[in-house]
């Protein structure tokens, strides 16, 4: 029978048992260690955007764990000091888990917020003997990659009231799954993930690709489009991640015209980069309002609440009912906005949209002289 790695501690005496991951039984090692022994996970892909930030301005090496653990300090989105809070009020209430070699498979944030709960106490505390010691689940001696694999599934992927892994985190892990050669199914089966989920993974990932192909290409004045943003790969990236739930919807609601409508492509990266929506909905309707004449105007202003406006545009056009009343009226306010405009707010329309203009122009001519006869 094998014996307990030699760093957990004799006392209590580390016990065997069998434990559920990802419906598979694995046998683990139950006890104590002393926080001290245990190294941090460099690798953990929760903040591997900030890992990437950080590198670029010290250099690509390995990142020691006082780094890592100002890192994690510092990102809002791991809230590391919250749950130092939580664990100094309440105790680590759930184990960490540990292969037999020492390395942290789940618990990274757990473990960080432990060691910030001790550098925030006086040697003297003796609260302190609390947490110079946690409770572990280590993998057995004989466990296989891919248990530690069925570990990191059941406790990243799996829904729990922990913080999970950022969407776009998780999705990283999907696609560089997908590069090594794996099938969706493949990849189901991995991450305990539905096919369907899989493939919309890999679909969002190439619009995410063509944006950072996009805003990395240099800005061109000579471009009729203006070129591309000019961001670095990381600033790029670090876009991406933030609105990944919008690159997600835009899969849903409109990923066929993004593949066919390169101006509306283009047009649909920078309202991203610039933030321009402020809500799932907004992204939803964005295909619609750019066909839309006075919804597409209302969302090219430079107003932060142009989204909103475009939607709300839409969402009225779709309550009212038709009359010849509303039809003069919407003529007289075009009419208007028409004969208000200048030279030179005609020169900022792009060309598409005054071609789509004089086309509409010619049909409504057409359709009056045809009335007439």
């Amino acid at each position: 029978m094998s014996t307990h790695p030699e760093f957990m501690l004799d006392k209590p005496q580390p016990q065997i048992k069998q434990r559920l991951y990802n419906g598979r039984r694995i046998n683990v090692w139950e006890g104590k260690v002393k926080v001290s022994s245990i190294i941090g996970w460099v690798d953990n892909p929760r903040i591997e955007l900030e890992k990437k930030k950080y590198l670029s301005q010290v250099g690509g090496r390995q990142l020691t764990q006082d780094e890592i653990f100002d890192l994690m300090k510092n990102d809002p989105e791991v809230k590391l000091k919250e749950l130092r809070d939580d664990i100094i009020k309440n105790g680590l209430r759930e184990p960490l888990a540990l292969s037999y070699t020492g390395k942290l498979l789940d618990g990274n944030r757990r473990f960080f917020a432990v060691k910030y709960a001790l550098a925030s106490m006086p040697l003297p505390d003796p609260n302190r003997q609390d947490f110079e010691t946690v409770e572990v689940h280590v993998l057995s001696e004989d466990a296989t990659d891919a248990d530690e694999q069925n570990v990191l599934v059941e406790e990243n992927f799996s829904a729990s009231l922990k913080i999970e892994w950022p969407a776009y985190v998780k999705a990283v892990q999907v696609i560089d799954a997908h590069q090594e050669g794996l099938s969706p199914e493949q990849i189901s089966q991995k991450f305990s993930w539905a096919k369907s989920k899989v493939k919309e993974t890999l679909k969002i990932h190439s619009i995410i690709q063509e944006f950072i192909t996009f805003s990395t290409a240099n800005i061109d004045p000579d471009d009729e489009s203006g070129g591309g943003l000019g961001l670095s790969e990381q600033a790029a990236e670090t876009v991406a991640a933030k609105n990944y739930q919008y690159f997600n919807e835009a899969q849903k609601s409109f990923f066929d015209p993004l593949q066919t409508d390169i101006d509306f492509k283009i047009q649909f990266f920078k309202w991203i980069n610039d933030s321009k929506f402020s809500s799932f909905p907004e992204v939803r309707v964005a295909y619609k309002a750019w066909q839309h004449p006075e919804a597409k105007a209302a969302l090219l202003q430079p107003d932060p609440a142009a989204a909103k406006s475009a939607k709300a545009i839409l969402d009225y056009n779709a309550r009212i009912v038709r009359s010849g009343d509303e039809v003069i009226g919407r003529i007289d306010t075009f009419v208007k906005f028409i004969k208000e405009m200048t030279a030179s707010d005609i020169k900022l329309i792009p060309k598409s949209s005054r071609t789509n203009l004089q086309e509409a122009l010619e049909l409504v001519i057409k359709l009056s002289k045809a009335a007439s006869e």
